[in-house]
């Protein structure tokens, strides 16, 4: 086990972690899992990525490998994952959007989705409140961006415009995200068309509008991406145009290479001001491709009212300047069952040819 900060994301393997930063004076350091620990039944693979309110783990459940988030101590944390998990849950068999958002996967052995949608379980002291969805390949677009900071600008359309996507789709059922970031997103690239295909795999604040008033809490976002109505605001007023701007945002970074405000090493007062004085890094592709960055200094403006209506317009003119995204075909493997039906007709006939060998050198 090990613990990371979240304000300054020092780490400790001895859990006795000390930051000298000034505007890290709490020291937000939850307890992280490391390779071979175990939650419950669970065996923890590696950590995937930190965030504010929980952690990504890849980890082994019932020897089947899978996804598992566990939010940090806190009843913040705590409420925000549940929410999530029942509301991924009364998405689950969405026909469209179903490979863009997390999977759901039973908690423990003996239940069942219907059941329970999260699962709780001891640790340290702590209860802590965890749920697993259906893995497969990818890393946080965090960690792609740190390999790649100026992705290919085809990737940067196609990922942005599914993402806008899936964020329209849960506008369309009223829900809003508030918490968008390249750090709550896995993606990977099928290898047929080498097109990007992304899992949000958190929900950020996970609720409609009658509920945002009463959830709202600004430290789940990271500050660099939090909205400039956001902002000083105790309270979060329900506007899609919000989520526009995290998906602007997003952009904004994907095609000048760097964060739109700079934030290592910075406070959260000193990136709040630069967001208010709109203080960011200038955008430089206004001469290869002055459309999308368009887009993107839209969705980023200062004024709620003059940036796109909702996440659907985003990916609608994305699309436009690059067109469908490729359609992933599944590779159809035979059931385990069909499997074991053939090797096994296989090991009959060669033991049928191995005694027929045997009878024949037996007459000869």
């Amino acid at each position: 086990m090990k613990q990371v900060c979240l304000l300054c994301e020092r780490t400790s393997p001895s859990g006795n972690l000390f930051c000298q930063e000034t505007y890290c004076a709490a020291e937000m350091s939850p307890t992280i899992l490391n390779h071979g620990d175990w939650l419950g039944d669970i065996e923890i693979v590696k950590p995937v990525i930190v965030l504010r309110a929980a952690v990504l783990y890849e980890a082994i459940h019932q020897k089947q490998k899978v996804y598992l988030k566990v939010a940090h101590p806190g009843k913040e944390n705590k409420e925000r994952l549940k929410r999530e998990a029942e509301l991924l849950r009364s998405l689950q068999g969405s026909l469209r959007f179903g490979k863009q958002l997390p999977h759901l996967l039973p908690p423990y052995a003996n239940t069942s989705l219907r059941v329970d949608a999260y699962g709780k379980s001891m640790l340290q002291g702590h209860l802590l409140y965890f749920f697993l969805f259906t893995y497969t390949e990818g890393e946080p677009l965090r960690h792609l961006l740190l390999k790649n900071p100026q992705m290919w600008i085809h990737h940067v359309g196609w990922l942005l415009a599914t993402l806008a996507g899936t964020v329209g789709y849960l506008q369309s059922k009223g829900i809003y995200h508030y918490g968008l970031s390249p750090d709550v997103v896995l993606v990977r690239f099928d290898p047929q068309h080498n097109a990007p295909r992304i899992i949000l795999f958190d929900l950020g604040i996970a609720c409609k509008e009658q509920e945002l008033a009463r959830q709202w809490d600004e430290f789940f976002i990271p500050p660099a991406y939090m909205a400039p109505e956001l902002i000083d605001n105790s309270v979060a007023k329900p506007d899609y145009r919000t989520d526009v701007y995290g998906l602007g945002v997003m952009l904004y970074e994907l095609l000048i290479g760097e964060p739109a405000f700079p934030y290592k090493l910075r406070s959260t007062a000193e990136i709040a001001l630069a967001i208010k004085k709109q203080d960011r890094v200038p955008m430089n592709r206004m001469e290869d491709v002055e459309s999308v960055a368009n887009i993107a200094l839209q969705a980023v403006n200062q004024k709620v009212e003059a940036r796109q209506p909702n996440a659907r317009e985003i990916a609608r003119a994305l699309l436009s300047q690059f067109g469908e995204l490729p359609e992933e075909q599944q590779r159809r493997l035979p059931s385990r069952r069909t499997m074991l039906i053939v090797m096994g007709a296989i090991l009959l006939i060669v033991l049928l040819l191995v005694l027929a060998i045997n009878q024949g050198f037996g007459l000869w």
